[in-house]
């Protein structure tokens, strides 16, 4: 299993579409934002599933070291990419804008752990590059 993906050729890059609906001023935190998002950098992901084929058969979480939850990374990279700072909506809003997926993306999806991966894989992803933007 992969986290979401971003850099090259990804919608998570600077030149990308998740960074262009940001600088557009579409971005938006449903709720409190508690939902915890797992990213994985496309590199990352290419080597963990290369690693992966001579590996023992199973489930591994190919994702980063730190989920975090949107309240926390999309402003952060909104800041990273030069975008406004993301809305707030309320859960009920969403709802009916964009639907039950949105809502709970933003406000009940759970991190994975790459522990197992890192273990057996040999999988050591980098740090989410706007983390800390």
């Amino acid at each position: 299993r992969y986290g979401f993906f971003y850099g090259p050729g990804t919608w998570y890059r600077p030149d990308g579409a998740i960074a262009d609906q940001a600088r557009k001023g579409k971005s938006a935190i449903v709720g409190d934002g508690n939902g915890v998002w797992s990213f994985v950098h496309i590199d990352d992901a290419i080597a963990a599933t290369v690693a992966s084929v001579t590996a023992e058969p199973g489930t591994y979480n190919v994702v980063d070291d730190n989920p975090l939850p949107v309240a926390e990374w999309l402003p952060a990279f909104a800041r990273w990419v030069d975008a406004p700072e993301p809305q707030r909506v309320s859960a009920e809003d969403a709802l009916r804008t964009a639907g039950e997926e949105a809502v709970y993306y933003h406000t009940r999806l759970t991190g994975a752990s790459n522990g197992r991966a890192k273990a057996e894989l040999g999988f050591a992803p980098r740090p989410l590059l706007w983390k800390d933007a």
